[in-house]
């Protein structure tokens, strides 16, 4: 495989871009970011013609691919690979297979990084890979293809990858969002772990909020998450309020 595409050119296609353009003939698509300035250089093409490489990575917003996968339905070629690299797996993965012709191939991903903790290299960081369409052949490609960056891979069905990230990353991102607006004071006094959970309300904000509400709205999971997190903080403040 020499050539793939990419659809989306947010924050993360371009730091997949950034590791790819290197090694693979890349053809890009984003309607919203192809005409600024800074990309004028860039390898941007139709929709059509990203649909035409061997391998097709989308990398737009959750909520923006119900409208994406049936557009790019008639353009895709039998074996085509299409990977998406969605926080949640289960509802893009069933809009894929539900959507895309039998003949087109498909894998789940989830890459367990992104802008803010990739530095110089991908190496060590991790991908979550589940097999939704794909021949054996085809899958080792996959798996080939993102070994090649030095990503470490973990396989695991769509369901339990939801299950799990909704504690793991949208836990994360739920108390990042709500400590952000408590404009908590700078000071220089602060211990390391204040300092930690500073950086990390930091990082967390620096994505989207379309991300952050994507990952909550289509993983069903994360609102018993929430649920279960607010229950314990008010057992926890009515019990610090009985000590007084």
């Amino acid at each position: 495989m020499e050539a793939l595409g990419i659809i989306g050119f947010g924050r993360f296609g371009q730091l997949l871009y950034q590791f790819l353009f290197r090694k693979y003939h890349v053809v890009l698509y984003d309607p919203h970011q192809q005409y600024r300035p800074e990309f004028e250089n860039y390898p941007f093409g139709s929709l059509e013609e990203v649909c035409y490489n061997p391998l097709v990575i989308i990398a737009t917003p959750i909520s923006a691919l119900d409208r994406l996968v049936r557009n790019i339905a008639r353009w895709l070629k039998p074996e085509t690979v299409v990977m998406d690299v969605c926080s949640v797996k289960n509802y893009p993965l069933n809009l894929l297979l539900n959507f895309l012709p039998e003949e087109v191939e498909i894998v789940g991903s989830h890459p367990l990084f992104g802008p803010e903790s990739v530095k110089k290299s991908l190496k060590g960081h991790y991908v979550v890979l589940i097999p939704a369409r794909i021949s054996s052949r085809r899958y080792e490609q996959m798996k080939r293809f993102w070994k090649e960056l030095g990503v470490r891979l973990v396989e695991m069905e769509a369901i339990e990858h939801d299950r799990i990230m909704a504690w793991t990353l949208a836990l994360t991102h739920f108390l990042g969002r709500g400590l952000k607006r408590l404009e908590l004071p700078g000071t220089r006094v602060a211990t390391r772990d204040f300092r930690i959970l500073s950086h990390l309300i930091d990082r967390v904000n620096r994505d989207t909020i379309q991300l952050f509400q994507d990952m909550h709205r289509f993983n069903p999971h994360t609102r018993k998450m929430r649920k279960a997190v607010l229950k314990q903080f008010r057992e926890l403040d009515k019990a610090l309020d009985q000590l007084s």
